[in-house]
């Protein structure tokens, strides 16, 4: 029984993902929720969650690296502090995960956004347990997907 409880959630879930063939993309994001199984433990599946903007205050505010790494492209470029490198998705998170535990967030918001092409990003300004930074992200499309390509964290004087 908690087999088929378990398999029906999942199908429900993944049905969200089928597309009409005659549309170009479309993208359901996703996030964990959980699934109480009759007196058991809870599961997590997946079901929709917040665009990339939401996300980013959300993740910022809270320190939530896995919520902003979500939309890395597969290579990000990381400029923190003046160091810059090309991480990995899951890298970058690991490397922004680290920035969040010596830099505690109490508040974040977007102050300017904009766009040119293909190309948006976000400025914004977070505060921390320890100083103020500002934070320019840089997205892209990259097949009807919008993208973290570069992030820059730099402290404010």
């Amino acid at each position: 029984m908690k087999n088929i409880i378990v398999l029906s959630a999942l199908l429900c879930a993944m049905s969200g993902f089928a597309q009409d063939k005659k549309n170009d993309v479309a993208v359901r994001k996703v996030v964990p929720i959980e699934v109480e199984v009759l007196n058991e433990d809870p599961i997590k599946i997946n079901a929709p969650t917040l665009d990339l903007k939401s996300s980013l205050i959300t993740g910022f505010k809270s320190g939530n690296a896995k919520l902003i790494a979500r939309y890395f492209s597969a290579n990000i470029d990381i400029s923190l502090l003046e160091k810059e490198n090309l991480y990995s998705k899951s890298q970058g998170e690991q490397v922004l995960n680290t920035f969040f535990t010596e830099h505690k967030p109490s508040s974040f918001s977007i102050d300017h956004e904009g766009k040119s092409s293909s190309i948006k990003y976000y400025i914004g300004t977070l505060t921390t347990s320890k100083a103020k930074f500002r934070i320019t992200i840089n997205t892209k499309l990259v097949n009807g997907v919008e993208l973290i390509s570069h992030l820059t964290i730099e402290k404010e004087d």
